[in-house]
């Protein structure tokens, strides 16, 4: 058995010590406190995102587009509009069921943060920019160069904006179509939803929902239990309109929508079956007028519950029983998937940038960090090859799916004006004179899936990377909006889920 040290070693030991600290111990209020790190406008500080806005527009563009793109880079990491991120997450949609006196009231109630941003995304042109149509070809990219430096900040109301933007797409076909007659109050119906869906005033703007899944298919529509069935019962002038003074539809759809999501929205475009049981596409307006207090109600709609989510927290997303909920159809009966598919290439867009500006977040958070964190010996991580190391390897990944990402916008942004000149070197080398519209539109078929999953995974993988790059900090929900990667992280992993998962996605390639 060891013996234990004589006492006077003991004492000889701490003799050896001196009487006092040089310096006071930490406190929570002193000792070492990190510097903050300073987050920059990625519009000028992420070379990726420079490389595709020098490459996919020509410097005509460039120049018309950059005041207002550097504007918004700094307006998205304001204090003030971080506040609204904030106060959305803090804040979650909640559902009002009764009123105090026991009567059924089913209001959803959001924070005011999500309404501005909201109204900022709106007011910004965050859809409208691609129906404005100022530059061509070229407006789809100006439209997503603004949506990606965006998505961090959003708080998810991009959700709802690609619904908006795939709706908006979707109309503006139908209105064109000359294989279809549509009646005069069809016409008013869908060319007033159409303007209010592309409008940038958020008094007057529209969203839209994108009503498909259900509890027995998810992504195979084709188990749809939602039923439609023709009961013209209204005619002009009736008492019973939307909340435009426009006649509601003629088809009755009654059922159970699983998923939800933006319900909060001012219109629908869903999936029922008809008595022949074939899918077909429809549009429903969220409420309808009263001739008495409250004025308006929802149509037909009885939100059952809001659903508890890993992320995307301020979105609300809903089970909903639709009960005579009246509604329009959209294209040819029983095309129901072929017509509603305009809108999911669109909202596979919206979520590919999702990805990437929610991923160059993060990696802007692990930049700046590094620029100011000190490890041993007092060396800057920047400074240290395997931080960096890693780093660079992140950064690759992003550079690579940012251009698929924007490679799919510029086609769609082709395909919606094959008329207008492609003059910059990346839109020129793919329309060239030997490419016909139908081969675009085919690789843009192809893309969009592909895009969708790849971006989606990635961004997941990468953003759990950037919480790792801050060490502790990474993983905690950070009260300040900017640094908390974790959100971010968390509001991520639903971009390889909705608009069709990925394997989904990967026989939708093989199709």
């Amino acid at each position: 058995m060891a013996k234990s040290p004589p006492a006077t070693a003991t004492a000889q030991v701490f003799q050896s010590e001196p009487a006092t600290h040089s310096t006071p111990p930490s406190s929570s209020t002193d000792g070492f406190f990190q510097t903050p790190p300073k987050l920059e406008n990625s519009f000028y500080e992420d070379a990726a995102y420079r490389r595709i806005f020098s490459f996919y527009l020509p410097e005509s563009v460039q120049i018309a587009v950059t005041p207002d793109l550097s504007r918004f880079g700094s307006l998205v990491l304001q204090p003030s509009t971080l506040a609204w991120t904030a106060d959305a997450e803090r804040n979650p949609p909640y559902l009002r069921a009764f009123d105090t006196w026991g009567r059924r009231s089913n209001t959803l109630i959001t924070s005011e943060g999500w309404r501005k941003l909201q109204d900022l995304g709106i007011a910004e042109g965050i859809v409208a920019i691609g129906y404005e149509n100022q530059f061509g070809a070229y407006s789809r990219l100006y439209q997503f160069l603004k949506y990606h430096l965006w998505a961090a900040t959003s708080a998810g109301v991009t959700c709802p904006s690609a619904m908006q933007d795939g709706a908006a797409r979707l109309l503006a076909v139908q209105l064109a179509r000359k294989d279809i007659q549509l009646g005069e109050t069809e016409r008013r119906v869908f060319e007033t939803a159409y303007q209010h869906l592309t409008s940038r005033n958020p008094e007057c703007a529209w969203t839209s929902g994108q009503w498909m899944t259900e509890r027995a298919g998810g992504s195979d529509v084709r188990n749809t239990e939602t039923q439609a069935t023709f009961a013209p019962l209204f005619t002009e002038g009736s008492s019973i309109l939307d909340t435009d003074g426009l006649p509601l539809g003629p088809w009755s759809i009654s059922g159970f929508k699983w998923f939800s999501s933006a319900t909060d929205s001012q219109m629908t475009i869903l999936l029922a079956k008809t008595p022949s049981g074939a899918l077909s596409a429809f549009l429903a307006p969220m409420r309808r007028q009263l001739p008495t207090p409250p004025k308006t109600e929802l149509n037909g709609l009885t939100i059952q519950r809001l659903k508890p989510k890993l992320g995307t927290r301020p979105v609300p997303t809903a089970e909903l029983v639709l009960t005579n909920t009246r509604a329009y159809l959209l294209g040819n009966p029983g095309q129901g998937v072929k017509t509603i598919t305009t809108i999911l290439n669109l909202t596979r867009i919206h979520n590919a940038v999702s990805a990437m500006g929610t991923w160059a977040r993060g990696l802007a958070v692990a930049r700046a960090f590094a620029r100011v964190r000190r490890v041993g010996g007092g060396a800057l991580l920047v400074d240290t090859p395997a931080h960096i190391h890693s780093l660079a390897r992140l950064h690759l990944e992003y550079r690579g799916m940012l251009q698929l990402a924007f490679f799919g916008v510029a086609l769609l942004g082709l395909a919606e004006s094959p008329a207008d000149p492609a003059d910059s070197p990346a839109l020129s080398s793919v329309r060239s004179p030997a490419e016909s519209p139908a081969l675009l539109l085919l690789l843009l078929r192809l893309l969009t899936p592909l895009a969708k999953a790849l971006t989606a995974r990635a961004a997941i993988a990468g953003l759990a990377e950037c919480m790792e790059a801050l060490g502790g900090v990474g993983y905690l929900e950070n009260e300040d909006p900017e640094w908390n990667v974790a959100r971010l992280f968390r509001d991520a992993n639903v971009l390889s889920i909705w608009e069709g998962t990925t394997d989904v996605m990967a026989a939708d390639v093989v199709r």
